[in-house]
């Protein structure tokens, strides 16, 4: 049932003086905001109103003194004294954790996404550090057919831009000569094979649980015909190499599956030199061995291909790495696959992989998410076999969290009204600190005339009314007339921000499109890269500026 204004006020009073109780007299509105969506996720769909109400309790309970707080708190939630006992944090402990060995794999198709970062590849890495052992890049490309070479670059830089270090950089196809030799070995023990059978024969002998002819071929014929594939004797789908299993097999996946195949296009880093290319499976298998892998973490999607490689692994006489099999995550909206993004860069849809409107690691770095943020986000997905719908408002309230205290605040408007001031104290220069709870930080200057710029919406929302213009002095709406009412800071009255003159163009990049505005002098030394938070807006990276105009990439409210 929908909460009335007056329970929502009720539960946003519980919260706000539970965390002034905790941290010494003063509550932080962004926790008690992730506090009570957390606790109320029904209230999400009314976020900006709880927001105000959040805003208007915080500042009425910080001027409380501790005393008088927890008496208001034991009154109306005594429970809520007693701190709740904390969950785990960082990672749940491994099995079979003694040496810890992890590898991340991804294929040189596009830059890396936030599904494939997080478990995949954040956790591998984490576990990995968590233990003091070894992370493994493993760049998986022996499918010359859609493989670029700028990938390769992408993929480092993002895991690098997100804090992930490798001790070990390996690129599949630098090892070719390693498939080749326990191909070669698995077909002298007669434990491989060659089909030359077409596909669609093969796959009805498989259906029929029957074997073809190729399988009974001696150790002999079958290395002759290994060496007409590497000469490049067959066409593509005309051989393949085949592990011998057992036709008999319940799982299909499981009936002679193939190791290498033929592959006649032209490799980014290979050019033409190799015609005979391992699938998935078998380079899997001799990779996470040659490199020790300890624990392997992949999508439950893959169980069958790990029934696979344990077939290769027996057949090869090796042990098989602990594999831990997880859940997908599903990012909310329509699924963008990779080749939808190259068709939508393509035709100029979207302006490159770092466009705001993609789940690339790229674009949201470039929009101001954070390296701790992926961190904590991956930490909370965790390893569990549960498909999760990836929740946005909750990746927004972790980064909130950190960005918080490092972003400074700055002041724009947006379709400014120009508002006459009247009966004001005479001042030249405002300083406001730059960031409220970091005085030391040092203060901004801002020029003052007679005349400020508020947004069009604050003109609308609050004329005839009294409003503060933050760190100024209050005044009162009336037309295009600010007459001065004075200092004095009140709780429940509207506080908006402001510029005067001179200001800066600000133009804002969101996912949805662009918007300017008019910002602050003080935003003009800010440089690319820094991360701010516009007072009402919401948080951003600055992406770049000139003498006219500052771009920043909006991350969120």
């Amino acid at each position: 049932m929908e909460k009335s204004r007056s329970q929502i006020e009720y539960i946003v009073l519980k919260y706000s003086l539970q965390n002034a109780v905790f941290y010494n007299g003063k509550a932080n509105p962004a926790a008690v905001l992730g506090k009570v969506m957390a606790k109320e996720p029904g209230l999400r769909k009314k976020v900006g109103e709880v927001k105000t109400i959040i805003e208007k309790t915080v500042s009425k309970i910080n001027t409380m003194p501790v005393s008088e707080q927890k008496k208001m708190l034991r009154k109306i939630a005594p429970s809520m004294l007693v701190k709740e006992e904390k969950k785990q944090e960082g990672l749940p402990a491994l099995p079979k954790a003694k040496r810890v060995v992890t590898r991340f794999a991804p294929s040189p198709t596009g830059p890396l996404n936030l599904s494939q970062l997080l478990r995949a590849g954040m956790l591998s890495y984490l576990y990995a550090k968590k233990y003091k052992g070894k992370f493994i890049l493993r760049i998986e490309d022996t499918d010359p057919r859609n493989i670029e070479k700028d990938f390769y670059d992408m993929i480092k830089e993002d895991l690098l831009s997100v804090g992930i270090k490798w001790n070990k950089l390996v690129i599949e196809s630098n090892n070719m000569k390693d498939y080749y030799k326990n191909a070669e070995k698995l077909l002298n023990a007669g434990k491989a094979y060659i089909c030359l059978c077409p596909p669609e024969t093969f796959r009805k002998l498989k259906d029929e649980k029957k074997e073809c002819e190729c399988r009974n071929s001696g150790s002999d014929e079958n290395i002759k015909k290994w060496k007409k594939m590497l000469k490049g004797g067959y066409k593509e789908g005309e051989a393949v190499v085949r592990l011998k299993t057992d036709m008999n097999q319940p799982n299909p996946a499981l009936r002679d599956p193939v190791l290498l195949r033929i592959i006649k296009a032209k490799h980014p880093l290979k050019g033409n030199k190799y015609k005979v290319w391992p699938v998935y499976n078998f380079a899997n298998v001799i990779e996470d061995h040659e490199s020790g892998i300890t624990h392997v973490f992949r999508g439950k999607e893959h169980e069958h291909n790990t029934k696979i490689q344990e077939r290769v692994y027996t057949a090869l006489g090796w042990k098989p790495p602990h594999t831990i099999n997880f859940g997908m995550i599903y990012l909310p909206g329509k699924k963008l696959h990779t080749r939808d993004i190259k068709q939508g860069i393509k035709e100029r849809v979207y302006s490159g992989w770092d466009d705001p409107a993609l789940p690339t690691i790229r674009a949201l770095l470039r929009r101001g998410f954070q390296p701790e943020t992926f961190r904590e986000s991956a930490i909370a997905c965790s390893l569990s076999k549960t498909d999760i719908v990836f929740n946005w408002e909750s990746f927004e309230t972790t980064n909130r969290k950190v960005l918080d205290p490092k972003a400074n605040r700055y002041m724009v408007v947006f379709e400014p009204v120009k508002i006459f001031l009247k009966n004001y104290p005479k001042t030249d220069i405002v300083r406001i600190n730059l960031h409220p709870d970091f005085p030391k930080r040092g203060k901004k200057r801002i020029p003052l005339k007679s005349f400020v710029y508020i947004s069009k919406i604050d003109f609308k929302n609050f004329g005839g009314k009294e409003i503060r213009l933050k760190g100024l002095f209050n005044i009162k709406l009336v037309s295009n007339m600010g007459v001065y009412t004075g200092d004095e800071i009140v709780s429940d009255m509207p506080k908006i921000q402001w510029v005067s003159e001179p200001n800066i163009t600000v133009e804002v990049v969101k996912p949805e499109g662009k918007t300017r505005g008019i910002g602050e002098p003080a935003m003009k030394k800010l440089k690319p890269g820094e991360v701010i938070q516009m007072e009402r807006v919401g948080f951003a990276r600055v992406d770049s500026k000139n003498s006219k105009r500052l771009t920043v990439y909006f991350a969120h409210k």
